[in-house]
């Protein structure tokens, strides 16, 4: 007979199976395990949703490198928007006139804005910054013996009283000038000539402007002539031609953005009779490598809803994909498909307005290549028809009415915006569309399009002069491929109400409510458990009294025969 099983119920011991011989523990476990099938069911559910939250997060990952990708392509809004616009980017191409290399004498950066063209500088002189010294001293460590309040900074800017006593060395001198040279723009160090030759050099922190030092103490006639340290450098300015222009341009620094409206010249060398040529052109490169990156983007997304569509479900070896079927993922896919195919719209017939016009086609398998002659020859010899591909076009025959942002997908054409006038305080009074009425919320001098009205998603701005009456302003408007792929994908990656943020917050409910719900069913079940325990446990107690009487009757009825 079975020598039955110790178990322990809310800390009470019990026994089962000792006098039945049944295998209590399994049949209770069998039991519990049948009862929690739709808690695993539910557990397989969660599984399936993390797997899912993973690839639709993969996914938005994509879409988002994807739409970013497009911004700088797609002419974007805003102020500062230039900045951004990758085909706006410029690049600056320096040729010396003489045998030292003109990157040697010159660097030059530039912003978006700036305009192309060409010019000639001339460095007649690079700006220093002023140096001074001190005389010999023996022993940088040792006490100076100075007793002074200086005075120091740069011409022209705040200076800073510092005191100096007598039992400072060279050392602290200079540590004491350099815990205010944030303030004074003057900056100490201690120079060792030889073993008993040590020097306080100030370094002026600008060029171009002399260090102010002064004193009534003896820390001048200690260190200096008693009026003035020795001069290591002058403070001298920047000097240059622009263009061949007689007059000498001068600058405290050797960054001059103020010359060349949007250009920093950094001046590195002086060469006078080099009329350096700067050649200030379209980054066409830059605008190639951004069409590459938008292209390397459309594949990967593309790879990854291959991967979730290819799936045989008669096939034994196949493995369905998390998203297989997935209506997001077919979205997407015909979202991307059909931009493609149809191209820009409102780009005139004899514009260039799709990829393929470019050297960009889809192959076999709906991935974008790109045939780099085709692109190149595109891109030399019609940058504006591709910038038609890809980018929004906003154009108005006022250059006072400007586009601010753009929130979704306008197709608008072209139209005419009529201005009532503007008042005294230079706030427009009224604002319509010739053919759509009054589609513009007025605020100031800012246009919003009513929501529901074709305009919707766009705002303008206005800046008329005060007092002047109607003005009808020209608008030409088209929407390239990148400005098509960026408001389509914001439905999608869009954190707050993108389509792919609320199937994530749905999984996120969905788990959340699976797992209440199998906490309840464990908790049943941890009740059932305990009952059939107990139950087991009477009934071997049962058995066990029944083998004790059993026993008892036999012993009796043994003593009788006896």
């Amino acid at each position: 007979m079975d020598a039955g099983n110790l178990t322990f119920v809310n800390g009470s011991p019990r026994i089962t199976g000792q006098y039945s011989g049944f295998d209590t523990n399994a049949i209770i476990e069998a039991s519990v395990l049948a009862k929690r099938i739709p808690a695993v069911r539910m557990e397989s559910t969660i599984k399936e949703n993390d797997l899912k939250t993973a690839s639709y997060g993969e996914l938005n990952t994509l879409l988002k490198n994807l739409q970013n990708s497009l911004n700088g392509l797609r002419n974007p809004p805003g102020f500062s928007s230039i900045e951004n616009n990758i085909f706006e980017n410029k690049s600056a191409f320096l040729t010396s006139r003489t045998t030292t290399a003109a990157t040697d004498l010159i660097g030059v950066s530039s912003k978006n804005d700036a305009a192309s063209g060409t010019y000639e500088v001339e460095i007649l002189q690079i700006a220093t910054a002023n140096k001074i010294s001190s005389g010999v001293v023996a022993d940088a460590t040792a006490a100076q013996g100075v007793t002074d309040t200086i005075t120091l900074g740069l011409a022209g800017e705040i200076t800073k009283d510092i005191s100096i006593t007598s039992g400072m060395s060279l050392n602290d001198i200079a540590e004491a000038i350099n815990g205010v040279k944030s303030d004074t723009g003057v900056r100490a160090s201690v120079i060792k000539v030889s073993d008993n030759d040590f020097r306080l050099i100030l370094t002026a922190e600008e060029t171009g402007k002399d260090v102010t030092l002064s004193g009534g103490g003896n820390f001048l006639s200690t260190f200096g002539d008693g009026s003035v340290l020795t001069e290591l450098e002058a403070a001298n300015k920047a000097q240059i031609k622009v263009d061949g222009i007689a007059t000498v341009i001068e600058r405290d620094s050797n960054d001059i953005d103020d010359v060349i409206e949007g250009v920093t010249l950094q001046l590195y060398k002086a060469e006078v009779g080099n009329n350096i040529k700067i050649e200030l052109s379209n980054n066409l490169g830059g605008v190639k490598e951004g069409i590459n990156s938008f292209v390397e983007a459309y594949n990967a997304v593309r790879d990854f809803v291959t991967t979730q569509r290819n799936y045989d479900p008669t096939s034994t070896t196949s493995t369905r994909p998390t998203l297989y079927g997935d209506d997001i993922v077919r979205r997407a896919e015909d979202a991307l498909g059909s931009i493609v195919s149809e191209g820009a719209s409102g780009v005139a017939s004899n514009i260039i307005n799709t990829l393929g016009h470019i050297g960009i086609d889809l192959d076999d398998a709906n991935k974008l290549t790109i045939n780099d002659t085709e692109l190149d020859a595109a891109l030399l010899n019609n940058l504006d028809g591709v910038r038609s591909v890809f980018e929004y076009k906003f154009e108005a025959d006022d250059s006072r009415l400007q586009i601010v942002a753009r929130t979704k997908e306008l197709n608008l054409d072209d139209f005419e915006l009529v201005i009532d006038g503007v008042d005294g305080s230079g706030d427009i009074t009224g604002a319509s569309v010739t053919g759509y009425g009054n589609v513009f919320d007025v605020n100031g001098t800012t246009l919003t399009g009513k929501a529901g009205t074709e305009f919707e998603g766009l705002t303008l701005v206005y800046v008329g002069e005060a007092g002047s009456g109607a003005q009808n302003i020209q608008v030409k408007t088209s929407t390239g491929l990148a400005e098509k792929f960026y408001q389509e994908l914001d439905g999608f990656v869009d954190p707050g109400d993108g389509s792919i943020a609320t199937r994530l917050e749905e999984l996120t409910l969905d788990n959340k409510d699976l797992n209440s719900r199998i906490t309840a069913v464990d908790a049943r079940i941890e009740l059932t458990r305990q009952f059939l325990v107990e139950k087991y446990s009477r009934l071997e107690q049962v058995l066990a009294q029944a083998d004790a009487m059993r026993k008892q009757l036999e012993a009796q009825a043994n003593a009788g025969s006896s």
